[in-house]
C-alpha cells in the first residue's frame, strides 16, 4: 500500500541501492502537486512513493521549477550520519517476536493465505518471516517485492534529501518518532496494518503484468484514485487508520502552519497518501483558512 514510512524505506534503498541492474524504457510520470499561500511563507506540497521502479521519471517542469524557487527542504524525517547505524540497530533489537511467538498463530485464516502466498511467491525463508513481528514481515515482503521485480529503486524524497544542494532540511518528524510508529505500541494497530497490507498485496498482483492500482493513480496524478484506494485499503482497520495518517497528518498541519508564518519557500516532500482525501494535509490546510491551489 506504499506505507508511510520513510525511515525505513530510506534504510532499505541506501543499503539496496545497486541491486537494480535491468534497464527498463522511461516511464514519464506527472505526480500531483499542490501550493499553499501562508501569511508570510509559501509551500510547495508533494506526495512521494517511497520506492519507484527504476525507470520512473517523476520529474516534471513544475516540480523541478518548484524545487529550484525553494530555499528550505522539508520531508517526513531528516536524516543524520547515523541514520543507517541506528536503523539496522532498532530493526534487530523490535522486529522479532518473542521466543515461542509466531506470526501464523496471529492471523485470521484469510491472513494466513496470503501471508503463505507472498512467502512463496518471493522466495522468503517460511521459518524467518514467521519470527517477525508484523510490522517488520510487512515491510520485508514490500520491499524485497519490489527489489524482486525492479522496484527497488529510491522514491523521490529519497533521490531529493540525497542532493539537496546545499538547502536547509527540515524534518516533520524525527526519527524516534518514526521508528515508534515501525513498532507501535499497540499490537492491535499493528496487526491490523499489518492484515491490511496483506490483502493489497494479494488483490494487487504481480507488478509484472501490471504496476499496481495505487502506483498508476500517483503516476497519473489521479488524487481521488489515491484517496478511494487508500480509504479501501484501511476500511476495516480504523486504528491503524489514525496511527499511521491521521494523526500524523494533524500533526504536520500544526507544523507547515507555523512554517509558513516565515517569509520562505518550502518544497515539502511526504508519502502520497498523506495527500489524499479530506483527510490529507492540504484539505486540513485548507479547513484552517489557508489558499491551497491543487487537485
Amino acid at each position: 500500500m506504499g506505507k508511510a514510512f520513510a525511515a525505513f524505506f530510506a534504510f532499505l534503498a541506501l543499503t539496496c541501492a545497486a541491486r537494480a541492474e535491468t534497464v527498463y524504457a522511461k516511464m514519464p510520470a506527472h505526480p500531483a502537486m499542490w501550493t499553499v499561500h501562508g501569511p508570510k511563507g509559501t509551500a510547495y506540497l508533494f506526495g512521494s512513493m517511497h520506492l519507484l521502479p527504476s525507470n520512473v521519471d517523476w520529474h516534471t517542469k513544475e516540480i523541478d521549477a518548484a524545487m529550484a524557487k525553494s530555499d528550505t527542504l522539508v520531508f517526513e524525517l531528516a536524516m543524520d550520519d547515523k541514520f543507517q547505524e541506528r536503523m539496522g540497530q532498532y530493526i534487530l533489537a523490535r522486529g522479532m517476536l518473542p521466543e515461542g511467538q509466531h506470526l501464523h498463530d496471529m492471523l485470521s485464516p484469510e491472513a494466513k493465505k496470503e501471508l503463505d502466498a507472498d512467502v512463496t511467491r518471493l522466495a522468503l525463508a517460511p521459518d524467518a518471516v514467521d519470527r517477525m513481528r508484523p510490522w517488520l514481515a510487512e515491510l520485508t515482503i514490500e520491499v524485497m517485492g519490489m527489489t524482486k521485480e525492479n522496484h527497488a529503486t529510491s522514491g523521490p524524497d529519497i533521490q531529493i534529501s540525497s542532493n539537496t544542494g546545499g538547502k536547509p532540511v527540515i524534518g516533520l518528524e524525527t526519527i524516534e518518532q518514526q521508528m515508534a510508529l515501525l513498532a507501535p505500541s499497540d499490537p492491535k494497530a499493528e496487526l491490523q496494518a499489518f492484515e491490511a497490507n496483506l490483502k493489497t498485496s494479494a488483490s494487487a498482483g504481480s507488478a509484472d503484468d501490471q504496476i499496481g492500482p495505487l502506483l498508476d493513480a500517483w503516476m497519473h496524478g489521479r488524487v481521488d484514485r489515491l484517496a478511494a484506494l487508500t480509504k479501501k485499503d484501511f476500511e476495516k482497520y480504523p486504528d491503524a487508520q489514525k496511527a499511521l495518517f491521521d494523526d500524523r497528518n494533524a500533526a504536520w498541519v500544526t507544523k507547515i502552519s507555523s512554517l509558513l508564518d516565515e517569509p520562505k519557500i518550502y518544497f515539502i516532500t511526504v508519502g502520497a497518501g498523506h495527500l489524499a482525501g479530506p483527510r490529507g494535509v492540504p484539505a486540513l490546510l485548507r479547513a484552517k483558512g489557508f489558499k491551497v491551489e491543487g487537485p
